[in-house]
């Protein structure tokens, strides 16, 4: 036996499959990225008479109880990944630290001036979990040595994740 449907129960009928579709159809999507981001900074030149700057700056001054320190391992590495100057801090909430790499560049063979007075390095914030702490951020910095002028400024990371040593 067949059951007709009164008018006002397929406008209440046909009003729910319109919401349920409707919430079907806004559903946030999201897309899956199978590559894992890059760890840390990448690489940045720099020349003679310049110091490159890696700074590190714990945010945790809030009245909130008071976070850890951010316990890290400053580095900066060369192309072939060698490690140019490294230093451990903990920085406390409400200070920051940071580590220079002075370029001294050692006379070749060569006369191309691009090539004896400028070097590629990376910087690198290394902790034991290979995680940075949410109230620590870092930057990067290459700046005159004469003038004090900065000419490059790298913001922190878009991930929480540190770099690893090895290139």
């Amino acid at each position: 036996m067949i059951r007709r449907l009164t008018r006002a129960q397929t406008i209440a009928l046909g009003c729910v499959a319109g919401l349920l579709g409707g919430a079907v159809l806004t559903r946030t999507l999201t897309a899956f990225n199978p590559q894992p981001d890059p760890p840390g900074f990448g690489m940045v030149g720099i020349a003679a008479g310049q110091t490159a700057r890696l700074n590190i700056v714990n945010l945790g001054n809030g009245p909130a109880a008071l976070p850890p320190p951010c316990r890290v391992d400053l580095e900066f590495f060369d192309a072939d990944g060698n490690v140019l100057a490294d230093r451990a801090v903990a920085v406390k909430p409400g200070e920051s630290a940071s580590l220079d790499y002075v370029a001294s560049f050692v006379p070749t063979n060569t006369t191309d001036a691009a090539v004896v007075n400028r070097a590629e390095i990376r910087p690198a914030v290394n902790t034991a979990t290979g995680l940075l702490a949410p109230p620590c951020r870092t930057t990067v910095e290459i700046f005159d040595n004469a003038t004090g002028r900065t000419s490059v400024f790298i913001p922190p990371p878009c991930r929480l994740r540190c770099g690893s040593p090895q290139p």
